[in-house]
């Protein structure tokens, strides 16, 4: 049985921005990671640098907007 992403809606808060995005993911950890990546994108700052900001989980909220299950 093959696994389903789920649609996850992050909030990720810095002192000066507020970032709001959505990804599809397998879990809530992979989501992190890649709204992580996102942003460093957007914001044209090393990858890293964007995990420093949001290692402490009070900077963010990751929920799952949609849950898909496979059904047979």
């Amino acid at each position: 049985m093959s696994k389903v992403k789920t649609l996850y809606r992050g909030t990720f808060q810095t002192n000066k921005s507020l970032f709001i995005e959505r990804v599809y993911a397998y879990s809530e950890r992979q989501a992190w990671m890649l709204i992580c990546k996102r942003i460093a994108k957007k914001q044209g700052a090393p990858y890293l640098t964007v995990v420093g900001w949001f290692s402490d989980p009070e900077q963010y909220t990751i929920t799952p907007e949609v849950v898909f299950e496979e059904v047979e």
